[in-house]
């Protein structure tokens, strides 16, 4: 009987997939969590997936947020969705480069331009593995790449 519950428990551990820190796949949560919270200007919930430094960007994004613009994001029928396109990883496991494609994305206007609802954009995202936990790191605020 031992030997059977220890045969099983070995075919269970090597039969499933273990995601491990360091693997692309286990980007996938943290990276989705930000973009979700991020696009849907939730900028306090996108500080937790953010590097320490990055966070200057989300409070520069927040801080020139008008009331027109709350307005106009208020009166979208849709929050934003978030797919992740493509990711690698970089520098020795620590660093991943991904691809996400957000729909129903709301681009604010700037410099007299008018806000709007764009159907899809792509975004190259930059996280990094900090003990042991992905972070997003920004070195600017998120432009479309389409």
């Amino acid at each position: 009987m031992k030997y059977y519950l220890l045969s099983f428990l070995v075919f269970l551990l090597t039969g499933c997939q273990l995601i491990d820190g360091k693997s692309e796949n286990a980007v996938d949560e943290p990276l989705t969590n930000w973009a979700d919270a991020y696009f849907n200007f939730h900028y306090q919930d996108a500080l937790e997936y953010t590097t320490p430094e990055s966070g200057k960007w989300i409070r520069f994004a927040a801080s020139n947020i008008t009331e027109q613009d709350v307005a106009f994001i208020k009166n979208q029928d849709k929050n934003a969705q978030v797919e992740i396109i493509d990711r690698h990883m970089m520098s020795g496991d620590s660093t991943c480069s991904a691809r996400i494609r957000v729909s129903n994305y709301v681009e604010l206007g700037s410099f007299g331009q008018e806000n709007k609802q764009v159907d899809n954009a792509e975004f190259q995202i930059i996280l990094v593995n900090r003990d042991g936990k992905w972070l997003v790191k920004m070195e600017g605020l998120p432009r479309n790449e389409m």
